[in-house]
């Protein structure tokens, strides 16, 4: 039995190590991408809070920046780490609950799933979260499993900077008061003053972000939330459909279903026998546990997505505790071997064609699908119109993206502006950019025919005189990846 155990942790290892250390060595060959480009930018601006995401990621990657340098390696570890430390907290989780190996294809399914293998390798505040997230969840089973009821303070603190990475962290909240009102452990643990501490301490740790809120008059809060509210549309199937597809891409068909089938079966108790289940919470209690960090996420989005575009990422929460679920269950029903094998195949050559398709640039990639590529081309334009242009001309782009990726690639990384030069809201950038230092001075602006830019009456607005846009079509395999546009303004007078 117990050399069975070691061979089992061993496997686990081994792939851990093996599939980080792939990892790691694609990082810097990928392309920057948009998202890359601009929550790198937040690490170049610092502050306690920023206007569309909490710091987290931000903060995470103005360190790896100061380590390795302002290069794709630099921006890119905090996300590899976070991947790594989710997949060994996952590890010593699932082996919690059912075992060893349960744990391994746990963690083997974890590794291969597209979702967290090509996120893991992107600068978004999804790795912070998610693995703040992990963390929270591991620190509550213990605390509940082992009775210890001090360690709230804990999974509080830690549940905090998970919210002070992505607001989707609320729905730990949500999980947590499910745990405990709904299982008898729980509830034992809610005559305590331990959890309501625990409150506190996320308080604390998200605190940052509140203080910005504060000072910004609650911009972010109010973007998250009326905001987004108000942008709602009619009822859409369409919408839906749109979510679904995406889901069932980015983890794949089968591990999508059975996260699906092992969240509802452990939320309304359709359990097997109460003697299947290992030391600590009650079979029933595990997979209740399980499924309150990700029903309530699952059922929420999944609303939104009937009047609104749910982002294939947004979900990724669920996952770790449904993918628990579904393997923990899968022995439970017995014989789940061939099943878990053909899950596993279909999740990784799913992620090996992304690899793939994101580093051979073969393909015939074209607008959203190739967002990583025509930047460097771009850039090798802009800086030779700059060369030819005033010394103190300034370079702006339409949206977020364009101005970001622009900061990267230019020849000496020169501060870059957003919609905020044309009276718009450039998100982030209109915090960090006083329009009024720019006055008299040249621009170039270019316009990324992937986010359209309709308002070109603006540049003649803002500027003394505009000459006819260049055009750029920089191309993948053989096809144009999208159209850059290209203005030189003269003159900026912020109206």
């Amino acid at each position: 039995m117990i050399s069975a155990e070691i061979n089992w942790r061993k496997r686990a290892l081994i792939f851990i190590l093996t599939i980080s250390a792939f990892r790691l060595a694609v990082l810097p060959a990928m392309g920057l991408t948009p998202q890359d480009a601009y929550y790198w930018q937040y690490a170049k601006h610092p502050a306690i809070g920023y206007f569309d995401h909490p710091p987290m990621h931000a903060f995470t990657a103005a360190t790896t920046t100061a380590v390795f340098g302002d290069n794709a390696f630099g921006i890119r570890f905090g996300p590899w780490l976070y991947s790594l430390g989710i997949l060994l907290l996952l590890w010593d989780f699932t082996k919690r609950l059912f075992g060893e190996r349960q744990a391994f294809w746990a963690v083997l399914i974890a590794g291969v799933t597209p979702l967290f293998s090509i996120g893991s390798g992107v600068l978004t505040p999804d790795p912070p979260l998610l693995f703040f997230w992990t963390l929270s969840i591991y620190l509550g089973y213990r605390a509940l499993s082992e009775n210890r009821k001090s360690w709230w303070l804990l999974v509080g603190f830690a549940g905090g900077l998970a919210m002070l990475s992505k607001y989707t962290a609320v729905f730990l909240a949500a999980g947590f008061a499910m745990a405990l009102i709904f299982t008898r452990e729980g509830r034992r643990h809610l005559r305590s003053p331990w959890p309501y501490l625990a409150v506190l301490a996320a308080g604390a740790a998200f605190s940052p972000q509140i203080i910005w809120n504060a000072q910004n008059d609650w911009a972010s809060f109010a973007f998250q939330s009326t905001r987004r509210a108000g942008e709602l549309s009619r009822w859409r199937l369409d919408l839906f459909g749109g979510m679904l597809a995406s889901q069932l891409l980015v983890v794949s068909p089968i591990i999508f279903g059975g996260v699906l089938w092992a969240s509802a079966r452990g939320l309304f108790n359709r359990m097997p026998s109460e003697s299947a289940s290992a030391e600590g919470l009650s079979a029933k209690s595990k997979y209740l546990y399980l499924s309150a960090f990700s029903l309530p996420t699952i059922a929420f989005f999944t609303a939104v997505s009937l009047r609104y575009w749910v982002k294939m990422n947004w979900l990724a929460p669920a996952y770790i505790t449904g993918l628990v679920a579904l393997v923990g269950l899968a022995f439970e029903c017995g014989r789940p071997i061939k099943w878990l094998k053909v899950a596993v195949s279909v999740a990784a050559f799913e992620t090996v064609a992304l690899y793939f398709l994101v580093l051979v640039p073969i393909f015939p990639l074209s607008g959203e699908a190739a967002y990583w590529d025509g930047w460097r081309e771009l850039s090798v334009h802009v800086d030779s119109l700059r060369a030819e242009m005033p010394e103190r001309t300034f370079v702006a782009g339409w949206g977020y993206k364009v101005p970001s990726e622009l900061r990267f690639y230019l020849e000496g990384r020169p501060e870059t502006y957003s919609n905020e030069v044309l009276g718009r809201h450039g998100l982030n950038y209109s915090y960090w950019t006083n329009t009024e230092e720019l006055l008299g001075r040249d621009c170039i602006f270019v316009a990324d025919a992937r986010e359209p830019f309709r308002e070109e009456g603006l540049l003649a607005e803002y500027f003394d005189s505009v000459a006819a846009p260049d055009t750029l079509r920089p191309t993948r395999g053989g096809k144009a990846v999208t159209t850059y546009r290209i203005w030189r303004c003269f003159g900026y007078t912020g109206r």
